[in-house]
């Protein structure tokens, strides 16, 4: 399966709240790199679902990917992703394996005028 179509089906497995489908897109070793008001760091496939749950806890958000931008060798993926309340965030997805390995999660608070 091609990373773009594995990026698209592990958000799917998100939205849908499949843990153990989601737990497979993910390398054993992948590190979460969330910037928001505070930058943190989840590192671990363990640390990882952790977090997702407790986010997703009392939470029925859902989202939707608003534009994919793929590198040249397609083991780098940037996704502009909307939730349903219209935040926005910027998540670049490094693969290995056919594994996310890396995400870099940048959360948008506002939009610029150009």
């Amino acid at each position: 399966m091609a990373n773009k179509d594995s990026l698209l089906s592990f958000f799917e497995a998100e939205n849908k709240r499949d843990w153990s489908a989601y737990r497979k897109f993910l390398s054993p070793d992948v590190v979460w790199l969330l910037y928001s008001k505070q930058t943190k760091t989840i590192e671990g496939i363990g640390a990882y679902l952790t977090t997702m749950m407790d986010i997703y806890n009392d939470n029925d958000n859902t989202f939707a990917c608003e534009a994919l931008y793929q590198s040249s060798d397609e083991n780098r993926i940037v996704a502009i992703l909307r939730n349903n309340l219209g935040e926005r965030s910027c998540d670049v997805f490094e693969f290995s394996g056919g594994l996310i390995v890396k995400e870099y999660e940048f959360i948008i608070t506002s939009q610029l005028p150009i």
